[in-house]
């Protein structure tokens, strides 16, 4: 069975994109799920975010350091030695990895991140349409793919 959504094709990009960015720098969480964002339009959810982190460091592909901000503590999150070795062994991944964000960008930038919102609402409700409901949305749904795929394969005639 297809996975519905992104994180089946694109999960493993979060992770090199952190690491990609503590390599850049040190950084403490918010901070680093800012520059997640700056790189792909998308705020990673807390959920994904901060268990990918602890995994990280119990991997030995990050580390971490409690430092006074501000007059509270907070984790800054650094690239270890083994997590540099590793960005630098899967080059093709994290270029692919930066490319994709790249792209989930552009995406974004361009409102069609409400395609998700509008997909939810169909889920929805999807339940609640009659017959001729149903006909229509399939018909405009097949019309969509039709365009999209015309447009991608470069058809001045969709």
């Amino acid at each position: 069975m297809r996975k519905f959504g992104i994180k089946g094709r694109y999960g493993g990009a979060l992770k090199l994109l952190i690491l990609y960015s503590l390599k850049e720098s040190p950084s403490y969480a918010y901070a680093l799920m800012r520059k997640i964002e700056d790189l792909t339009g998308f705020k990673p959810s807390s959920g994904a975010f901060f268990p990918l982190l602890r995994h990280l460091e119990r991997h030995g592909l990050i580390e971490s350091e409690e430092v006074d901000k501000d007059g509270r503590r907070i984790k800054v999150y650094r690239l270890s030695r083994r997590g540099l070795e590793f960005l630098e062994a899967h080059q093709p991944q994290v270029q692919e990895s930066l490319r994709l964000a790249k792209s989930f960008k552009k995406f974004n930038e361009m409102g069609c991140s409400r395609i998700f919102r509008v997909i939810g609402e169909l889920v929805e409700n999807i339940d609640r349409l009659n017959e001729s409901q149903l006909e229509e949305l399939r018909r405009v749904v097949l019309d969509f793919e039709y365009r999209v795929l015309g447009i991608l394969k470069g058809d001045a005639n969709v």
